[in-house]
């Protein structure tokens, strides 16, 4: 990992995001980018559209000061051994994310999420955060608000069964690397029938054997609430970091882990990783 993105409105939420960027830059000797937007607002006539202008420019300016200060902050917080730099565009959010994605060779978007609440800097946040993990295809880290300050030495990888899950891990152990965190994989299943724990238990042996020199262990959970029993597990185990694949193979698969992963997004108290599947097939 080379080239990491932190998009930033400088909220409390962002700037714990930008914390966990940092650390993982610095883990990974990467360029780190931070990148705040503002919008262009809509104007009527030429004399507001003039006065729109001057109101951006300054909120360009007052943007990079701000950007400047965060960047000593987190250079002298992680050390040396990462180059960061920030930059202030004028676009929509997921629109400039995706630029710097496809034409910058950025690996890793991490952004601040929300924390639960009904704020309506945690809305706009949480909203944002949704329309990045549904725009690119690379992996993007979503920090809540009240995650704990940054330290990865735990990963859960959040699984369905799936053949695609084997090539995420592979993505995940490098990620994990980056840290020396321990990865294990977790199913929840909500029905406890024979069948189900058979197809589990088989998977979780292919697992397991599959990546024995990394020791990645498999569990499977029964509880009829996946979101609930997901977050039983991570809070029992003392985990750091989730991370879940979003797929697209079909409208009902997408429909079901489009929302688990909102709520999770908006709800978790813990840092997630999304996966995008069509990155794994690829």
């Amino acid at each position: 990992m080379k080239k990491i993105l932190c998009p930033t409105d400088f909220s409390k939420t962002a700037t714990r995001a930008m914390e966990y960027a940092a650390y993982l830059a610095s883990q990974a000797h990467a360029k780190l980018t931070l990148l705040h937007v503002t919008h262009l607002p809509l104007a009527e006539t030429a004399e507001t559209a003039l006065v729109a202008t001057e109101v951006v420019g300054e909120m360009n300016r007052d943007a990079t000061d701000k950007l400047a200060s965060a960047a000593k902050y987190l250079q002298d917080q992680y050390g040396s051994g990462f180059e960061i730099d920030y930059e202030v565009k004028t676009a929509f959010l997921a629109d400039a994310v995706r630029y710097y994605i496809v034409h910058e060779g950025y690996e890793l978007v991490v952004v601040g999420s929300t924390g639960g609440g009904n704020t309506l800097e945690e809305i706009l946040i949480g909203s944002n955060t949704l329309a990045i993990i549904e725009d690119v295809l690379c992996p993007v880290l979503s920090i809540p608000t009240n995650a704990r300050k940054p330290r990865i030495q735990k990963i859960a990888y959040a699984s369905d069964l799936q053949d695609t899950d084997a090539i995420a891990l592979k993505q995940v152990i490098h990620f994990a690397s980056l840290t020396g965190a321990r990865v294990e994989v977790v199913h929840i299943e909500k029905k406890n029938d024979t069948a189900g724990q058979q197809k589990a238990a088989e998977f979780g042996q292919r697992i397991e054997a599959l990546f024995a020199e990394q020791n990645v262990q498999f569990t499977e959970i029964i509880h009829p609430d996946e979101e609930v029993g997901l977050k039983d597990y991570l809070t029992t185990t003392n985990t750091d970091l989730l991370v879940i694949m979003k797929r697209h193979r079909s409208f009902f698969s997408n429909l079901f882990h489009s929302s688990l992963t909102e709520k999770l997004t908006y709800h978790s108290k813990f840092p997630m990783l999304v996966l995008d599947e069509r990155s794994q097939i690829a």
